[in-house]
């Protein structure tokens, strides 16, 4: 039986494949990804801008979910300090808001807490109306009870990808943009074996065997 040419084949060029691609050639796999399009041509040239650790997911108890995300946050910080910054947001407190301000001061100690006190930056208090029109004059003044200020990150989301592409290919991953995958190979035990690829700009096909496939297309 032939060896398969890869350890991994990967169909899709967006974050997520781009990601797998270079933490698996980081590990040594051989690789190769096939997207259909440009890098980034999808949903991960469309997204928040942000890479965030789900504030809003501590009001569900999804503790779990907010270390996880908080952690990544800091692998981006640390790997892409260029293109992964700190990026304020302020949370103003009217009164009879809920939850109110202690609340809300509770819940941004807890999300520091859950980044193990290293947030690109800890998050601040400005009680009283006067304070808070100074960090932001244009909040509407009436009932103003203060803002909590608190920091997550913004990304060039596109260029994030490229980034993760270029580094998987300088690590000896086969990265191909505008080549469509046509089909599945398959044994005769039903496991895919590998997958047929047309090059969209020369018209050539061929066939390419892995190990394992992962589809990491997204929703295009």
């Amino acid at each position: 039986m032939t060896a398969p040419a890869f350890d991994i084949i990967i169909i899709g060029g967006g974050i997520t494949g781009v990601g797998i691609a270079r933490d698996a050639a980081l590990r040594g796999l051989r690789v190769a990804l096939f997207e259909k399009g440009d890098y980034a041509s999808g949903t991960s040239s469309k997204s928040s801008k942000m890479v965030h650790g789900g504030l809003r997911y501590l009001e569900h108890g999804e503790i779990g979910l907010v270390f996880e995300s908080v952690s990544e946050r800091r692998v981006q910080t640390r790997v892409a300090p260029h293109l992964v910054r700190p990026l304020p947001f302020l949370i103003p407190i009217y009164k009879g808001a809920k939850p109110g301000f202690e609340l809300m001061n509770v819940g941004l100690w807890i999300y520091d807490s859950l980044a193990l006190f290293r947030a690109p930056r800890m998050h601040k208090t400005f009680r009283g109306q006067r304070r808070a029109l100074e960090i932001e004059p244009q909040l509407k003044s009436d009932g103003l009870r203060g803002v909590l200020e608190y920091y997550d990150c913004a990304t060039d989301d596109a260029r994030l990808t490229l980034e993760n592409a270029l580094d998987a290919r300088s690590l000896g991953a086969d990265c191909r943009t505008y080549t469509e995958v046509t089909r599945f190979e398959r044994a005769a035990d039903g496991r895919i074996t590998g997958v047929g690829i047309r090059d969209r700009l020369t018209g050539e096909s061929s066939i390419v065997t892995a190990r394992v496939v992962v589809l990491a297309a997204g929703a295009w």
